[in-house]
């Protein structure tokens, strides 16, 4: 019996200090690691995307546009600017899907969230977008958008009163952007 205890306690404190030596040091891996902006630049990297697909830097001209009472002369002015608030990327949605393109959040507050800040819908011809934004608090606006060398431009205006709030947004695509595309194809 007291063999069996001296056997048992010789058991236990070996695995306590097996235990505590796994506990002090970490496992080196041997794995690359990317984020998810990489992971998006590997897939945007892909010769069978669409023009639109890739990583933008959003900024953003908020401008208020009112008539003095009794006058023809109006006046603007900038009322908001934010340049480079934000990173997104967009890319194609679902095949099954009711959208043709999703914004997705790469500047996130929380880590590991990437929420769907937009869908875009293409008019008709190909003549342009249907940007929808969606606010976290349920809100929708719609933006009309159209595409050139790699600048999204999207305008919304609401009237209130006698002024007129227009909301400007540029899309500035960094990445692929024309250089990328050549050295990708160049590696194939």
């Amino acid at each position: 019996m007291t063999r069996k205890l001296v056997l048992f306690g010789i058991l236990l404190l070996s695995a306590g200090t097996a235990f505590a030596q796994t506990g002090k040091k970490p496992k080196k891996t041997v794995y690359e690691e990317v984020d998810l902006e990489n992971v998006m630049k590997r897939y945007f990297g892909k010769s069978f995307g669409y023009s639109i697909e890739g990583i933008y830097s959003v900024s953003c001209v908020i401008t208020r546009r009112n008539k003095k009472f009794l006058s023809k002369a109006e006046r603007i002015r900038i009322v908001g600017r934010q340049d480079n608030y934000a990173k997104v990327a967009i890319m194609k949605d679902w095949p099954s899907s009711n959208r043709d393109f999703i914004e997705v959040s790469l500047s996130y507050k929380k880590a590991n969230h990437f929420p769907i800040m937009g869908e875009l819908d293409i008019m008709a011809q190909g003549a342009g977008y249907i940007y929808t934004h969606l606010e976290p608090d349920g809100k929708k606006m719609t933006f009309s958008m159209l595409e050139s060398e790699g600048l999204l431009e999207a305008e919304y205006s609401q009237i209130e009163k006698r002024k007129t709030i227009t909301y400007k947004l540029s899309y500035l695509k960094i990445y692929p952007t024309a250089s990328d595309e050549v050295t990708l194809n160049e590696g194939r």
